[in-house]
């Protein structure tokens, strides 16, 4: 089964995969791809690229005009993620508030500063639910918050100028962003050097629209794409200058 999303909505497909009982993955090919698993007409998994589970299933866009979709059997194993239509509501609610929440925050790659733990010395949201161990969506909400109320501020740093980029190839000779990236300078250091971060951004973003993969690269999409619908700090609100970092992007 196989079509455009409009002609046929993702949750009609959604729906119809489900009440058929049919067991494979749906791939999602629109301006975040993604995938779905299902077993039995279940939900077992989902994500976008390496980036998998409940909470990257709900950073992915259940409602999308274009683009197209294709499930194709195969077999599954796992366990239900929770009823279809619990699922399913929970997947659209989230996925609205998470919008709301990046018109604020950006993304959760952005790194804010304040008097709130454990922002003291700056740090990124995703960084924070990691200390935390808590959901990025709930450290987001909370991030969103404090923002609002004037106790965190953020800065023009963001959780992907820490990767360090080797390109290869024609694009690593004619792209500007690619020649001075060598394997051993950050994307923070590059923009730290005068590359402005939106161009760092599409740069990055077209390399994994075009199959560039490292660990992690499913969220800094993500990340990525929040950002450019959601560009600049908050309305009165003023960012510091770029940054560096780590060798590592988790």
């Amino acid at each position: 089964m196989q079509g455009l999303l409009s002609d046929l909505p993702l949750l009609g497909v959604l729906e119809l995969i489900h009440t058929t009982r049919q067991t494979g993955v749906l791939d999602v090919e629109a301006d975040v791809p993604y995938t779905v698993a299902f077993l039995g007409g279940e939900i077992v998994s989902g994500g976008i690229l390496d980036w998998l589970g409940v909470e990257a299933l709900y950073a992915s866009p259940l409602v999308s005009d274009s683009g197209s979709f294709a499930f194709t059997r195969r077999s599954i194993t796992g366990q239900p993620l929770g009823t279809y239509d619990h699922l399913i509501t929970d997947w659209a609610r989230v996925g609205d508030e998470w919008e709301q929440v990046c018109a604020v925050i950006g993304s959760p790659s952005r790194v804010f500063q304040g008097d709130v733990t454990p922002f003291q010395t700056g740090r990124s949201v995703r960084g924070a639910a990691r200390e935390l161990e808590r959901p990025v969506f709930e450290v987001a909400q909370e991030v969103a918050a404090a923002v609002r109320a004037g106790h965190l501020l953020p800065l023009e740093r963001h959780e992907w100028f820490r990767l360090r980029l080797k390109p290869t190839g024609q694009r690593a000779a004619l792209h500007p962003v690619a020649r001075r990236m060598d394997g051993e300078r950050t994307l923070g250091n590059v923009i730290a050097q005068g590359v402005p971060v939106h161009e760092a951004r599409t740069y990055l973003l077209g390399e994994l629209r075009l199959g560039l993969r490292f660990p992690g690269s499913g969220w800094v999409l993500r990340d990525l794409i929040w950002e450019q619908r959601h560009s600049g700090p908050p309305a009165g609100v003023p960012s510091s200058s770029a940054g560096s970092g780590s060798t590592t992007i988790n």
